[in-house]
Order: structure tokens, then C-alpha cells, then sequence
């Protein structure tokens, strides 16, 4: 009889209450969630920071790349043109 009274009880609750309830079975949550994420050790903070400077050479290196291709490309247009028009 007591769950059919907390049942009842809970089906009253208004949206702000049920929300209420939400925001703070989630918190402990959140919490441990954020305390687990930090990386404590000098060798993991080295290990991000080299994932991270290994992804912005790479994003470069695309980067340069594509250049590079871009101009071989309009190098072989303009030499193509000037063989068109003197030959």
C-alpha cells in the first residue's frame, strides 16, 4: 500500500517539481562525470598535447597541399594557353 501512495504522490508533482527532481539526480552525475574527464598526470596532459599538435600539422599539411595542387593546375593552364596561341 505504500508504493500505491508514492505512486499517486508522484503522479501529482507539477512539471517544475518532476524537473526539480531531474536537475538533482542528475548533479551527482554530472559531477563524477567531470572529476574522471581531467587528466592528472604530466604524461597524459603530454599525450593530449601531442594528439592535438599532430592534428593541427595534419590540417596544415592538407591545407599546403591543396595549394599546391591548385597552382600546379593553373601553371599547366597558362602553359597550355601559351603554347595554343604562339604554336
Amino acid at each position: 500500500m505504500d508504493n500505491k501512495q508514492q505512486d499517486e504522490q508522484q503522479a501529482r508533482m507539477s512539471r517544475s517539481q518532476y524537473r526539480q527532481q531531474q536537475r538533482q539526480t542528475e548533479q551527482p552525475n554530472e559531477a563524477a562525470e567531470n572529476t574522471t574527464d581531467r587528466p592528472y598526470s604530466r604524461k597524459a596532459v603530454a599525450s593530449q598535447r601531442h594528439d592535438e599538435t599532430v592534428a593541427e600539422k595534419t590540417a596544415r599539411l592538407k591545407r599546403r597541399l591543396n595549394i599546391a595542387i591548385i597552382a600546379l593546375i593553373v601553371a599547366i593552364i597558362i602553359v597550355y594557353l601559351i603554347l595554343f596561341y604562339v604554336g
